[in-house]
């Protein structure tokens, strides 16, 4: 007798066991496939994140800000340097295991990266120095409070409000002086040394104004005991005049991701950044090429010495103007100089022209204030833009005597590092931010392992296209974008 056997389950089995076995082949590409991807993304990762981590650590120290030096320290630099650091630490992330020996060490993923391209790169000084600027704003934002800065831009309203930048005191009172010694001529004067009871005499006043020619400005106004760098350099070899000849090299601008800096309290905000970064006359940076750096923004000469100068006459320009508005809205002071200049002119026969001299002798002792306003600054203390009454430091009796250096205790008013300030806020914005870079490679080109740095090799963002490839030649495309923040 042959008995029959029912196999329904049998059958029903093995369908279902093929069903699961291909579901758990599925699972198991898919899990390799995505503990590839992942592997690739975090050896993608690691590397750029390496790459990042190798900032000029000198540029952080002296000027706070986070840079990849593309050169990192030779002569050329680029981004065929970075992806060659990238490479290799994205090699090393692949196959940890190789530098430690291990008998029969092997990885079943078998990564290997056959395509890696730094598509995009932002250099310092991309679209006019942007990234730089950008940079340093965000770093005086996140450190620096705001209150200075609405002072900085009152000032700047004071100083073009009343046109003192564009007010010549010293040249318009010797067109003045020469006119009234041309009426004096007409007249066949010959006598202007005749003297007051009182001492006053035009030949006094004529002596006085004559101290103020532009050569021996700095060395009238020079405190005593102070001197003056004598640090020279050569342009030529240093950002600014690189740019002007075409010669740096370019990214791709101010990445999409970042604030653009280019309202006014951000160029407020990067002046700051320059007092506080960059030395100047009253704190020089010592270790620096130059001395006077923010004098060198201001007007670019290639030594101290000569930045010292203009800053100087352009600073007593603006306190003389400062200080003639002030004595023309003081009436106290105005009947005082008017009442000298009809006596000295009473004496040379010609009263009708006291308000001539009147003008020249308000100009004097705008300039003689002005000279010790400099002073003062210079030696670190502080001159108002706008005097009070109290605030000034000559009288028209010191000044005909030629003795109107009086000691001033006047402590309220601006530094000399604030009218720096001032300046910084109206300057060109370009030429600022291209000097600036001058003084940045001067200083760091003096440090180890700088000999060769150059601002525009500095990168701030990259974005990288990777290709990577598994042991059964699945390929894995994607790209990592990274900037300092």
């Amino acid at each position: 007798m042959q008995t029959k056997y029912n196999a329904y389950l049998t059958v029903y089995l093995s369908l279902i066991f093929g069903i699961v076995l291909s579901l758990l082949f599925v699972l198991i590409e898919g899990a390799a496939t995505g503990a590839v991807r992942a592997q690739a993304e975090l050896v993608a990762d690691l590397g750029v994140d390496s790459v990042f981590a190798e900032y000029n650590r000198m540029l952080l120290q002296q000027y706070k800000l986070f840079f990849i030096d593309s050169s990192y320290g030779g002569k050329n630099g680029g981004v065929g340097m970075v992806e060659t650091h990238l490479s290799d630490y994205m090699n090393y992330n692949m196959n940890p295991e190789k530098d430690l020996f291990l008998f029969g060490e092997h990885t079943l993923l078998k990564l290997r990266n056959p395509y890696l391209e730094i598509d995009e790169v932002s250099y310092a000084s991309d679209d006019h120095c942007m990234v730089w600027k950008a940079q340093a704003v965000h770093y005086m934002k996140a450190v620096y409070g705001g209150d200075l800065l609405s002072r900085v831009q009152e000032h700047m309203d004071i100083v073009k409000s009343n046109g003192l930048t564009e007010k010549d005191v010293y040249s318009d009172t010797a067109a003045r002086k020469q006119e009234f010694e041309e009426a004096l001529e007409q007249k066949e004067i010959q006598e202007i040394g005749a003297e007051s009871e009182e001492g006053y005499s035009y030949q006094k006043v004529s002596g006085l104004f004559d101290m103020f020619a532009g050569e021996g400005l700095l060395k009238l106004v020079l405190p005593k005991g102070k001197s003056v760098s004598g640090a020279v350099m050569n342009r030529g070899p240093y950002f600014s005049a690189r740019k002007k000849n075409g010669k740096i090299n370019e990214g791709t601008g101010l990445h999409k991701d970042a604030d653009r800096p280019d309202k006014l309290i951000d160029e407020l905000i990067f002046g700051e950044y320059l007092i506080k970064m960059y030395g100047c006359y009253t704190q020089p940076k010592e270790e620096g090429l130059l001395k006077y750096q923010n004098e060198y923004i201001l007007y670019g000469f290639n030594s101290d010495a000569a930045n010292l100068r203009r800053s100087v006459e352009i600073l007593f320009s603006l306190r003389a103007a400062a200080n003639l508005s002030s004595l023309y809205a003081d009436s106290v002071r105005k009947s005082e100089v008017d009442f000298v200049a009809l006596v000295i002119c009473s004496l040379l026969l010609s009263p009708e022209f006291s308000d001539m001299l009147s003008a020249i002798i308000l100009g004097i002792w705008a300039l003689a204030e002005a000279t010790c306003d400099m002073r003062q600054l210079l030696d670190g203390g502080r001159v108002s833009l706008m005097k009070e009454h109290k605030e000034w430091s000559t009288s028209l009796t010191g000044i005909l005597t030629g003795n109107f250096y009086e000691n001033s205790t006047n402590n309220k008013g601006l530094s000399y590092q604030d009218y720096l300030r001032v300046f910084l806020g109206l300057m060109n914005k370009e030429k600022k931010v291209e000097r600036s870079f001058d003084v940045v490679e001067m200083d760091l080109r003096q440090t180890d392992g700088n000999q060769y740095f150059r601002i525009d090799r500095c990168i701030d963002y990259i974005k990288v296209n990777f290709g990577f490839e598994d042991a059964r030649g699945h390929d894995f495309v994607f790209y990592r974008k990274m900037c300092y923040k």
